[in-house]
């Protein structure tokens, strides 16, 4: 991919500036910067705002693509950087969930969104650390503080949406706290056979214990959804997922996780998770085809230690899994495994005069019981230096992950709907990466540029020969990326913009199909721009856009290009002080682009939800 001029302009001044603030050695007290919260990209969903899952708040985020089944009250495949939905991982509160049959289950996680106040999205060294069997990313869910009150909403819109959703918190500081959460929403869909109908239920208690914290938490969600084309590419099936997830878990932690707020923190928890499946190709001719029952146990661990001169983080994870019954999946070697990782990063920082650089390097391991053990060297550089009142950081490193595929690709049999391949193993990435950040108080930017070279990576192929199905492949595959995102507050006006762009060069090593499905699915260029007025007192208007360029793919309809246009507002204080007013157009251009190759995507939809808090 030829870097455009301006940006290797811009990457050339950067690295200038680099070598002559460290020539000129007078530079500014270190601070440390906050983490960035996952949507900090385009545009970001408050925490307040009436979301009713997760995935609702991870949406407008440029190096996070959400490819959903329609939209993401549905099913949603989360990709970071290029990867596939089966190379993110998702953590809560830095625990890594698991799903062993399919990577298109790791964005269900059956707790409220309003747990949470924010994430983070760990690549690179971050991700090999602290990371779980993925290869491009990880997003980590923060737990939210407990504070004595509550909040019950509910929402009307089109194609018969309705829904409601209530969570309550209560106890005292430094005692027992709690918080429950219970929602219910459905629609008929914005096209025929697109219905949906989900009911959740979930809670967590905080009390102190010992020297820490620890916490219970726990959530129930029923869901069924149906889409024409789903998972097959063919809009003439009316495809139907219906599943129930269950999460029990635990944890218990002492000192504040971010490096450089307690020097001296740990955590450590597990938790069960079950998925009860159901998947029909024809809603009108069901049949027991793909049913599946799914556990996983896990135990968890991590900690910032302060050597003196030397920062030690660690992580590891120990893992089982199995199939308990399944009416598709009996095909390949295995029905269970255990998994364990185990990594350890050290760092180094000198002050240069009120600038720092910090020299970081680390290794881990992954192994399962039925698959090879690698080693996962982590690598890295940076530099920070106050700028005035910015304070800029420029960074380059290296990182090794690795993960194994799920029982989908293993235990399918070899031809049919889902053609699955038991021959295959453990997939690898090395990623190199640089970049710089700048923030001060009314602006925050970044621009990174990566390169990451994925080695038997699984992706699923179409082939004309045999159109009624697809085959699980392994491709390898290099991939070149520029992601930047920049955010400007001034007054009562906030703007973001974020662009990425990604070109991909595989090598499959059984041979092409026809066309991808899943790793050439991409967008070659994404823009995501939002601008958020307050026109008066508690009363805001956000306009979103969104631009992306895919590369051609017979088996998608309609183009390769879309634009979207969305608006929100929100009124607080409307009727009285306790209330507020969300309004939401989603797709305002009506744009027919399918997010998943020969998928329909989602129409125009129009919302809105008015809550109480107390």
């Amino acid at each position: 991919m030829q870097i455009p001029e301006k940006t290797r302009k811009i990457v050339l001044a950067g690295i200038g500036l680099l070598f002559a603030s460290i020539l000129n050695g007078q530079l500014d007290p270190v601070v440390d910067l906050s983490s960035f919260p996952v949507y900090a990209g385009a545009y970001g969903e408050s925490s307040k705002a009436v979301a009713v899952q997760v995935g609702d708040r991870m949406r407008r985020e440029v190096r996070v693509d959400m490819q959903t089944r329609g939209g993401p009250g549905y099913q949603s495949d989360i990709s970071v950087r290029g990867g596939i939905f089966e190379g993110t991982g998702m953590m809560i509160g830095g625990l890594s969930l698991f799903d062993p049959q399919t990577g298109h289950y790791f964005s269900e996680i059956p707790l409220d969104p309003g747990f949470f106040s924010g994430a983070r999205l760990l690549t690179g060294t971050k991700n090999g650390v602290y990371g779980f069997n993925s290869t491009s990313g990880s997003i980590d869910w923060e737990w939210a503080p407990i504070v004595a009150g509550g909040r019950i909403s509910a929402t009307v819109g089109t194609d018969n949406r309705i829904g409601g959703r209530a969570i309550a918190n209560g106890g005292s500081d430094g005692g027992l706290q709690w918080q429950v959460g219970i929602t219910k929403d459905k629609s008929d869909g914005s096209v025929e056979d697109g219905d949906f109908d989900l009911e959740r239920i979930s809670g967590r208690f905080e009390m102190p214990l010992g020297a820490g914290k620890l916490r219970l938490f726990g959530g129930y969600v029923e869901k069924f959804y149906g889409w024409p084309g789903m998972y097959t590419g063919f809009p003439s099936l009316s495809e139907t997922e219906d599943y129930a997830i269950s999460l029990l878990g635990w944890q218990w932690e002492t000192g504040d996780m971010e490096l450089g707020e307690n020097r001296h923190s740990h955590r450590i928890g597990g938790y069960w998770r079950q998925l009860d499946d159901d998947y029909e190709f024809n809603r009108y001719s069901p049949n027991n085809f793909f049913e599946h029952l799914t556990e996983v146990w896990s135990l968890q661990g991590d900690g910032l230690v302060d050597l003196e001169s030397v920062n030690l983080s660690y992580r590891w994870v120990l893992l089982k899994d199995e199939i308990r019954r399944s009416t598709s999946l009996g095909n390949g070697p295995f029905t269970e495994r255990e998994y364990g990782t185990a990594s350890v990063l050290l760092e180094r920082g000198w002050n240069l005069k009120g600038g720092e650089i910090s020299l970081y390097g680390g290794m881990g391991i992954d192994t399962s019981d039925k698959d090879e053990t690698v080693g996962t060297p982590q690598a890295g550089v940076s530099w920070s230096r106050m700028v005035k009142e910015s304070h800029w950081k420029f960074y380059t490193e290296y990182s090794k992950t690795s993960q194994v595929p799920g029982y989908t690709v293993l235990n399918s049999g070899p031809s049919g709907l889902f053609g699955g391949n038991p021959d295959l193993g453990r997939e690898t990435a090395d990623t190199v990466e640089a970049g710089f950040l700048v923030q001060n108080k009314g602006l925050t930017a970044q621009l990174v540029i990566f390169q990451r070279e994925d080695e038997d990576l699984v992706d699923w192929v179409y082939d004309s020969n045999t159109p009624s199905a697809r085959q699980a492949s392994a491709v390898d595959l290099t991939v070149r990326g520029i992601e930047g995102w920049l955010r400007w507050e001034i007054q009562q006006t906030a703007f973001e913009i974020g662009y990425a762009a990604l070109d991909k060069d595989p090598d499959y090593l059984d041979g092409a199909g026809d066309a991808s499905f899943y790793a050439l699915n991409y967008a070659k260029h994404r823009i995501l721009a939002s601008v958020g007025q307050e026109l008066f007192e508690a009363f805001e208007v956000r306009l979103l856009g969104e631009y992306r360029k895919h590369p051609s793919n017979s088996l998608r309809s309609g183009g390769d290009e879309a634009f979207y246009l969305h608006l929100h507002a929100s009124w607080k204080g409307f009727p009285t002080e306790n209330w507020q007013l969300f309004v939401d157009f989603d797709n305002l251009t009506e744009e027919d682009f399918e997010p998943v190759p020969g998928t329909p995507g989602p129409g125009l939809e129009i919302r809105a939800s008015l809550s109480y808090s107390w």
